[in-house]
């Protein structure tokens, strides 16, 4: 592999962030006095080391999803469930297992009053868990805690919806090497299937990973890794290991997801080639994508008429947007300028899903996507 570096800055401004690496889509490590004043850094942390007994204290009773990282499933590890205090034990007692807590929902866990982040303000423009913050009967959210090992690791991948990520270690280290946009060739096998290890591969599926451009990373405590929405990475920590982990979207990125979500329905629709196109085809192809890609038509629109509706409410309330669901938004993001911008990316992206032939295909999705557009388009035209 051809491995580069990575830009680290320990001071930016959130208009800089969005500038040289949100908007342009590029990898970039933020310092560790960012997150100096999380609580996680302090409470779960002793000597350096994970506080064993201060996180079982804290969560201890939830049931976490654990990964084997020495057992292959399929392009990802056997997965399997059990309280996080015998998770715990387990990596102290045995940690030649390689066993690897992933995606554990913390923050629905712990003390209701126990704050133990809050997000950098360069990444609070977050739409992706704002939306199910704002509908909790999905009973669902992308923000996660990840505990293991050194060895423990996370085969090559893309990130859920094709969302941007956020990684902060609360101790250890992690090894990451990114790999940019456009070389899925380089990677991708006769059968279409992808490479799991970077490291451990056979040559003749992958004759040309040798010449794959990446970017390699050592993620020390502390320190926030930017990953850019549609980069492929793969994860290794080199110590013992807890981090943070945000999936998220916005304004920058919903192109990216529409056209994650056009492509997987695309993969969908050649799957389904030998089932007759009838009036049942296409709510079974939508099914069948929302169990592949976590996502279909209707959630994605959902997704951006929730988004939306948020920001008409801001521009046209006599509310402050500290009082408004987007409180949570650094106000580098909640101008009427940036709202505005946000409105019309939304709007670019309606265009798109009335321009695809599958949005005609489900029940009254064109009607409503015409009604958003209306009224977008009302709120976002210039002033006379």
């Amino acid at each position: 592999m051809d491995i580069d570096r990575i830009e680290r800055r320990d001071h930016i401004s959130v208009a800089e962030f969005v500038r040289n690496f949100l908007q342009p889509g590029i990898p970039v490590v933020l310092g560790s006095a960012l997150t100096e004043h999380w609580q996680a850094r302090h409470d779960w942390v002793v000597d350096g080391k994970p506080n064993f007994a201060r996180i079982c204290e804290l969560y201890g009773s939830a049931i976490v999803p654990v990964a084997h990282c020495n057992t292959p499933y399929f392009n990802d590890q056997k997965r399997t469930e059990m309280p996080l205090c015998k998770f715990l034990d387990l990596w102290q007692r045995s940690p030649e297992e390689q066993l690897y807590c992933k995606d554990f929902h913390f923050t629905k866990h712990g003390p209701p009053d126990y704050i133990a982040y809050t997000p950098l303000p360069h990444v609070s423009d977050d739409w992706l868990n704002l939306f199910y913050d704002l509908h909790p009967e999905l009973e669902d959210n992308y923000r996660f805690c990840y505990l293991g090992g050194n060895g423990t690791w996370t085969p090559f991948h893309q990130d859920v919806y094709r969302s941007y990520s956020w990684s902060a270690n609360i101790c250890g280290e992690k090894k990451w090497v990114l790999v940019p946009p456009g070389q899925d060739h380089l990677f991708t096998d006769g059968t279409g299937q992808t490479v799991y290890n970077l490291f451990d591969y056979d040559d003749a599926k992958f004759p040309r990973l040798g010449e794959l451009k990446a970017i390699e990373i050592v993620q020390r405590a502390g320190e926030v890794v930017f990953v850019p929405s549609g980069w492929w990475h793969q994860v290794r920590n080199t110590s013992d290991t807890i981090s943070i982990n945000h999936n998220w979207a916005n304004e920058y990125n919903l192109p990216v997801l529409y056209s994650h979500l056009r492509h997987s329905i695309e993969a969908v629709h050649h799957a389904l080639r030998d089932i007759p196109r009838d009036e049942e085809f296409a709510s079974i192809a939508q099914v069948v994508l929302r169990s592949d890609s976590g996502m279909d038509y209707r959630w994605f629109f959902a997704f951006v008429s929730t988004l939306a509706s948020e920001y008409i409410s801001a521009l046209h309330s006599n509310q402050s947007i500290r009082e408004s669901s987007l409180s949570t938004f650094d106000s580098y993001f909640t101008s009427p300028q940036t709202i505005r911008f946000a409105l019309s990316r939304i709007s670019m992206t309606l265009d798109l899903l009335l321009q695809d032939d599958v949005s005609s295909t489900i029940d009254g999705l064109v009607e409503q996507i015409d009604a958003l557009k209306a009224r977008l388009d009302e709120t976002i035209r210039p002033e006379k």
